[in-house]
């Protein structure tokens, strides 16, 4: 049984006293509006209508019980219509998962931008470095996580943001002690700061003109830290890739040399991962969108 249905059924046959036009308001049959009735009183173990050929009234029960189910229908409509405003207003909280270097150096400002323009929205920023399941996202509750690779899950929607440069840098220090490396084979020869995640087998692959170029490296460091290869590299102790996101201004100032003009690291794409792509809350959608912007409009 319908219960729903069935006590949707029976307040509108108490209202218009007639099964015929309880089922015509419905837009059903009589005879499935007559079912649900006692479909009902057969759940209920009571009569709730007494039926006379010429009219329908409610017994003492019936009287009770429609005061009860009318209560009911009104506390569902009003839940209903209150998610259906959460679904269609920008408010709640946004929980999101984001990786320690980016979360700090650019999703902080842009959540904080973003909640400036829109004051009903809280955000729940979580940064880590370790890697996560899609149960994890899902089973604690993250709308959102924003991270440097896709999940390959069907339960996890990916969506790209942007790419990432990760150039081969050095100290003019660094380049100026030995020889600089004309070619991505010639890092054989120096000391690599190796990022457990780009470089995971010890090998550094670049796009250039030739081609796909690899190079096994190895060196002093190795760690999951953009942070630790920074400060490693500002000492002059050797050759790291790291993203642009982290050091362009470094770049800028010269504090780091890019070492080659023609050979690139693949760029590392950035995403935005949600567990639901149906019914995706506006919320969501609104950072999903303020994001996209932001990204394109650093253009790392």
């Amino acid at each position: 049984m319908d219960r729903l249905k069935a006590i949707e059924t029976f307040v509108r046959i108490a209202q218009t006293g007639s099964l015929s036009k309880a089922a015509q308001e419905l837009g059903t049959s009589r005879a499935l509006a007559s079912s649900h009735l006692k479909q009902l009183e057969d759940h209920l173990g009571a009569r709730l209508v007494n039926r006379t050929t010429r009219q329908l009234s409610l017994t003492e029960i019936g009287q009770e019980y429609v005061t009860f189910c009318q209560a009911t229908l009104a506390s569902f409509e009003e839940t209903e219509s209150a998610i259906s405003r959460r679904r269609d207003e920008p408010r709640g909280t946004l929980k999101i998962l984001a990786s320690m270097a980016f979360g700090n150096l650019h999703l902080a400002p842009a959540i904080a931008r973003f909640t400036a323009e829109h004051s009903d929205i809280k955000v729940s920023l979580i940064l880590t470095d370790t890697s996560f399941s899609p149960f994890e996202l899902i089973d604690q509750g993250y709308d959102l996580a924003v991270w440097m690779h896709a999940i390959e899950d069907m339960s996890i929607i990916s969506t790209k943001l942007g790419e990432v440069r990760w150039p081969a840098l050095a100290t003019p220090a660094y380049l100026e002690s030995r020889p600089r490396p004309a070619h991505p084979s010639d890092l054989a020869a120096h000391n690599c700061l190796i990022h457990r995640s780009i470089a995971p087998d010890g090998i550094w692959r670049f796009e250039g003109p030739e081609g796909r170029v690899s190079v096994r490296v190895t060196g002093s460091l190795l760690t999951n830290s953009v942070f630790a290869l920074r400060a490693a590299m500002l000492e002059g102790l050797g050759v790291a890739l790291l993203p642009t996101y982290y050091v362009a201004d470094d770049i800028a100032a010269g504090t780091f040399v890019e070492i080659f003009a023609d050979y690139e690291a693949p760029r590392r794409p950035i995403y935005v991962l949600y567990p639901h792509a149906r019914y995706l809350p506006l919320k969501s959608r609104l950072f999903i969108d303020f994001l996209r912007a932001y990204v394109r409009a650093h253009r790392w």
